[in-house]
């Protein structure tokens, strides 16, 4: 099993954080994303606990559940549909208020494993270095875009 973790700094309140993270319409302007939409919407929000999301990239289409959604605080899910050679475990973005309130520090984590029959350990290690370029990237777009 591989476990991935990268953060990086807000320059607003965790509020604001959330509703760019929480956002799944604005993923479809991360680079890569062709697009997002929700297939079932959830609860209280449309894109809240049971909301399904589905990414496509380029020659790729991801399903991902929402399993936790507390505005300001923290939004969880799981990827559900997938051609990756994976089984998910879950993925979390953690927001931390830091000083004063008008920082926070947005953790996001994920854990999977490789469902491949040979060479377990190589894919795991491949797909979630691809996940970490991917998580890094869109918390930095993300951090730009509130300065």
């Amino acid at each position: 099993m591989q476990s991935l973790h990268v953060d990086q700094i807000f320059n607003c309140d965790a509020a604001t954080a959330f509703d760019v993270i929480a956002d799944h319409v604005g993923y479809a302007r991360l680079p890569g994303v062709r697009s997002a939409s929700l297939r079932v919407e959830g609860s209280p929000q449309p894109g809240g606990v049971g909301a399904e999301r589905v990414l496509r990239l380029p020659g790729l289409t991801i399903v991902e559940r929402i399993t936790e959604y507390l505005p300001g605080h923290a939004l969880a899910y799981q990827i559900i549909e997938s051609p990756l050679p994976i089984e998910h475990i879950g993925a979390r973005l953690l927001l931390e208020p830091l000083g004063d309130g008008l920082r926070t520090r947005v953790h996001w984590t994920s854990r999977l494993r490789a469902t491949t029959r040979f060479a377990r350990t190589p894919v795991e290690i491949a797909i979630a270095k691809q996940l970490t370029l991917g998580y890094s990237m869109a918390l930095r777009v993300w951090a730009r875009r509130l300065r």
